[in-house]
């Protein structure tokens, strides 16, 4: 009897060492499957993102080609007729600006700084803006602002990438031949989202400056406004025009 409780008592022992293995087992398991769940998550969200900006790329890059036809559309014809969607959508735009006139205007930069202001006075939300400032006489001046450049630094990026409400990008990848060539600046949102009803967005604070190695004596800067609903484009209501 004595042995049998001996051997019983160790069969105990062991199937309490097993138990306790199995219960460490499971709750490595457990550990493991919270883990790869957060990882799934995280794969997800990352994947989502990923995908709504190339979506949201697609569609501005869409947005331009039928900025294109409709030009040369209306070049080619005039339609007759207006689109019930395009009677919805309605915008303004505006140039808020001043000019910093040097002493010497040989020896100093003259500077514009402004805001372009773009105001939504339809009923109905407009999707992915997209405006273009022009320089004429081309090369007479460069404009800056808050821009996110493909080759800015890192913290620079991450300043402006912070504000993205006030942000804005290049639509075109060759943008420096576009502004070479044309006097051309086409810029989007950086935070492209809907502009709803009464509601406004701005290109705030930017810069335009001429050198005084300039030969140029006067400048002109047009502004456009474009969106999903309003291919053709809206142009500014002032412009801004000096002579020096």
């Amino acid at each position: 009897m004595q042995q049998q409780i001996i051997h019983y008592r160790s069969e105990a022992a062991s199937c309490r060492q097993q138990v306790q293995q199995l219960e460490a087992e499971l709750a490595k398991e457990k550990m493991r499957s919270a883990y790869l769940k957060e990882k799934l998550r995280e794969a997800e969200t990352t994947n989502v993102e990923t995908y709504k900006k190339k979506i949201a790329a697609l569609e501005r890059q869409l947005l331009l080609c039928e900025i294109a036809l409709e030009e040369t559309r209306y070049n080619t014809s005039k339609e007759t007729q207006t689109p019930a969607f395009e009677r919805a959508a309605a915008v303004s735009a505006l140039f808020h600006y001043s000019v910093v006139v040097p002493t010497h205007l040989d020896e100093e930069e003259l500077t514009i700084i402004g805001d372009f202001i773009i105001r939504n006075h339809g009923t109905a939300p407009l999707h992915h803006l997209i405006v273009c400032l022009r320089l004429s006489p081309p090369k007479t001046a460069v404009l800056s602002g808050k821009i996110v450049l493909p080759n800015s630094g890192r913290a620079e990026q991450e300043t402006l990438i912070s504000n993205s409400a006030e942000s804005w990008m290049f639509t075109h990848e060759n943008w420096r031949e576009k502004v070479r060539q044309s006097g051309e600046y086409w810029l989007a949102p950086l935070y492209d989202a809907p502009l709803e009803p009464s509601e406004e967005r701005r290109f705030s604070q930017f810069e335009i400056t001429v050198p005084p190695s300039s030969n140029a004596r006067s400048l002109t800067v047009d502004g456009f406004v474009y969106c999903a609903e309003l291919p053709k484009g809206v142009p500014a209501a002032n412009h801004i025009a000096i002579q020096w």
